[in-house]
């Protein structure tokens, strides 16, 4: 399929519709090449569990991704082979959130992650890294779901963390590697 050329159907009147094509993303061209080469695999017992529950699998490919943003749900079902919809009734009774929850969760808990790590990671580079190709969408997604925006998060956090090791007692922040050990 290329992208931005159209399919054509007919409708019962004979009439030509075009119908938009939709671009792949690189993360839903590797799950699609994931999920491919799970069923082309010789069945273990553990392909054969993984494919007769689309929803291992979908938890597994949200979680590997991030959570990032390009992966849209409803390519996951298809490639699954399972319609959307049945795809979120397993996935809520056997993970009791619906598959948009753990996505959001998961990219949030991804961006904390990266931004609250010594050197800060570049807002931008953590954007890019869960899909967005505007900084400013990663930015307001951020903040609608943390209450402040990345970097103030990030600030926060770091001196946070710079706090708690400062509180440690002395014994415990030393290390046996040589070069934190005192000359005897």
């Amino acid at each position: 399929m290329l992208a931005g050329v159209s399919l054509k159907s007919y409708t019962e009147q004979g009439i030509v519709k075009s119908l938009p094509t939709v671009k792949v993303s690189p993360i839903e061209k590797e799950v699609t090449a994931e999920i491919s080469a799970l069923r082309a695999s010789t069945g273990s017992d553990l392909h054969i569990a993984l494919l007769e529950n689309p929803e291992w699998l979908a938890h597994h490919f949200i979680q590997a991704s991030h959570g990032n943003i390009q992966l849209r749900l409803s390519t996951l079902a298809r490639e699954l082979g399972v319609e959307i919809r049945t795809l979120e009734r397993t996935f809520v009774a056997e993970y009791h959130k619906t598959m948009t929850q753990f996505q959001v969760e998961t990219r949030l808990a991804f961006a904390q992650h990266l931004l609250g790590i010594f050197p800060p990671t570049k807002i931008s580079a953590v954007a890019a890294l869960l899909g967005y190709s505007r900084v400013q969408d990663f930015n307001r997604f951020f903040k609608k779901h943390m209450r402040q925006s990345p970097s103030a998060w990030g600030i926060t956090e770091r001196e946070q963390i710079a706090r708690e090791i400062k509180e440690l007692p002395e014994e415990r922040c030393a290390c046996s590697h040589p070069s934190r050990s005192q000359p005897e």
